[in-house]
């Protein structure tokens, strides 16, 4: 497991000549003069090297002004390195941590906010950048890193962290933690605010698990500390049998009335991302109000403002969870707050609709959580349910890329061709600088498939069509929806004929694309905020048909029927013909919806 850390990494100097660095190390140790060392202030730099770091700065600004990512990385870390005493380092760092966000990369940005913590302990960005490194570990689903750095910020001035009720704000994150990692916290924080909280999640968590001879020895830990705060009480209370049977505790969560008709929409209507986040929901109201019109119910919304921010957002998905009883969570747009309300909704067991939110692994952090926009192992499913269920294929080739993404095609691709009969007889890979496949596809050939699936992009498709067919692979070819490519079809030709791949829109019917365009009011917001309000939209009404077709009555029954409508479960009843609308067929020089008629007689 991942913990936050205070090493400082090597700074990278990217495109910068040694004979510059060198020239720039020597000019900071000499005077104009030529030698004397100048006048020292109390960084440690004289004026000469303090004008170059000043002037360095000023770069690093300019650049990250204008979102030059690498650019501010790269002279971040020569500031860094060779002023490491410049009283702007803070700054610097604190650029750092944005700008290698936006380029992805994570762990680099997690790093430069850890160092500007131990560099910079008394910098007024600390609590900032606290903040910030708790989103951070929350994309990454490192949510004891997101707890320990939110601990820290709770620690400068336990008041603004506190709700009225004595609890703290990251309670829903603390709540997600095991007992082991409870402990390690508590360890860290003996004699610190939240001493006695961990212990009483902890020693909740024990009497829950059953394990009650540890749930003993953490009361004695208590008993011990004299304390004799609420939590604290709370703690010794749950282990003398005192605390309420029905654990309703603070903070635990309380099952009340559960509304069917009422859905939690998350997402920042003030801030930065107002302006989207007010088309998003606005695309998320278009489709209550066209669903409600078409199936004759009573849909209702019910907003709450995530700010941009998950410490917010959480809180704000547990109230809509607890105390309004919503159905179902929806938003909350952007990725980290995502990640956040995805916790929550995993403690209160509410099914959670993300339909924008980038990071693909947010599914990850419950089983009620669904993300619309990931459609790629719901396309996957679907072409292995089509190729056994109704082509009746039984061997099966696979080609992918071989890196992560592509791994987890092969495996969805795999196990669901197994479970409907099928064999995949060869699974082979190529890295993303290769041009040359004769290799993969003589070794695909030499077992026979029938069919050969390959997630590849339209680029690597342009290289790997033509080689398929020059080297007589024999199989249908099977592949994703951003194969609907006007520049795939102009490239390839008459190479890809017959070849599958699902429509884009294959999870929503096309009909509510046609009523989108009809309601969406494009004078409202400017072009960018449409898409997201579409896919809003687009993934609002499924989750309220799928309530609507299940007939849910609790939040279990709607889980379990949007887990078989994102699997393709459904489509298997309705035959060929349910396939027409979702996947598509190379003929001749344009996409075709797939001939489900030549099936029909078959299936009957």
């Amino acid at each position: 497991m991942k913990r936050p850390g205070a090493m400082r990494n090597r700074h990278l100097f990217w495109g910068l000549p040694a004979v510059v660095l060198l020239a720039g190390l020597l000019g900071a140790c000499t005077t104009a003069g030529g030698g004397a060392v100048g006048v020292q202030s109390q960084d440690g730099l004289d004026a000469k090297q303090r004008a170059q770091a000043e002037r360095l700065y000023g770069q690093l600004q300019r650049e990250a002004s204008l979102h030059r990512d690498r650019k501010t990385l790269e002279l971040a870390g020569n500031l860094l390195d060779y002023y490491p005493a410049f009283e702007r380092n803070d700054e610097a760092l604190s650029l750092a941590v944005e700008a290698a966000d936006r380029l992805g990369d994570r762990p680099r940005a997690r790093a430069f906010g850890d160092e500007l913590l131990a560099t910079r302990p008394t910098s007024p960005l600390v609590d900032k950048t606290l903040l910030r490194l708790s989103d951070l570990s929350l994309a990454d689903a490192d949510t004891f890193a997101a707890v320990t750095y939110l601990i820290r910020y709770h620690n400068r001035d336990p008041r603004r962290s506190t709700l009225g009720d004595g609890h703290p704000r990251s309670a829903p994150l603390i709540q997600r933690l095991s007992p082991e990692e409870l402990e390690i916290l508590a360890r860290q924080e003996q004699e610190r605010p939240l001493w006695s909280y961990l212990k009483f999640i902890q020693i909740r968590q024990y009497m829950d698990a059953g394990r009650f001879p540890e749930a003993e020895v953490a009361a004695a830990e208590v008993r011990a500390a004299g304390l004799q705060d609420q939590f604290a009480v709370s703690a010794l209370d749950l282990v003398s049998g005192k605390g309420p049977a029905d654990g309703n505790l603070p903070h635990r969560p309380t099952f009340g009335r559960v509304n069917m008709e009422q859905v939690g929409v998350l997402c920042p209507l003030t801030g930065r991302y107002a302006m989207l986040g007010n088309a998003f929901y606005d695309g998320a109201l278009l489709a209550v109000e066209a669903a409600n019109k078409e199936l004759g119910r009573q849909f209702t919304p019910l907003v709450e403002d995530s700010g941009g921010d998950p410490v917010l957002a959480a809180l704000a998905s547990r109230r809509l969870a607890s105390e309004d009883g919503c159905g179902a969570l929806f938003g909350a747009m952007m990725s980290n707050p995502t990640a956040a309300v995805a916790l929550v909704a995993d403690i209160y067991g509410v099914p959670l609709v993300s339909p924008t939110a980038t990071n693909d692994r947010i599914w990850e952090l419950g089983d009620s959580v669904f993300q619309t926009n990931q459609t790629g192992v719901h396309e996957v499913r679907l072409l292995a349910q089509l190729a056994t269920t109704v082509m009746l294929k039984h061997r099966f080739a696979i080609l992918h890329e071989n890196t992560p993404g592509g791994q987890r095609h092969a495996q969805v691709f795999k196990a669901e061709v197994e479970k409907f009969g099928g064999e995949v007889v060869s699974i082979e890979t190529y890295n993303l600088a290769d041009t040359d496949f004769r290799k993969a596809i003589l070794a695909m050939k030499e077992e026979r498939p029938e069919v050969i699936f390959t997630p590849a992009t339209v680029d690597q498709m342009i290289l790997l069509a033509p080689q398929l067919d020059f080297y007589k692979a024999g199989a249908l070819v099977m592949g994703l929806s951003h194969w609907n490519s006007e520049r795939l079809f102009d490239r390839t030709g008459a190479v890809l004929e017959r070849a599958i791949f699902p429509n884009d829109l294959a999870l929503f019917p096309t009909l509510w694309t046609g009523d989108f365009n009809a309601g969406w009011d494009g004078k409202k917001y400017p072009g960018e905020a449409k898409n997201l309000a579409f896919k809003s939209y687009q993934s609002m009404r499924l989750l309220l048909d799928t309530m609507h077709q299940s007939g849910a009555t609790n939040r279990a029954q709607l889980q379990d029927a949007l887990s078989r409508r994102l699997a393709n479960r459904d489509i298997l009843t309705k035959g060929p013909d349910s396939f027409a609308s979702t996947v598509r067929v190379f003929r001749g020089d344009r996409a075709q919806p797939f001939p489900a008629g030549i099936f029909s007689e078959a299936w009957a």
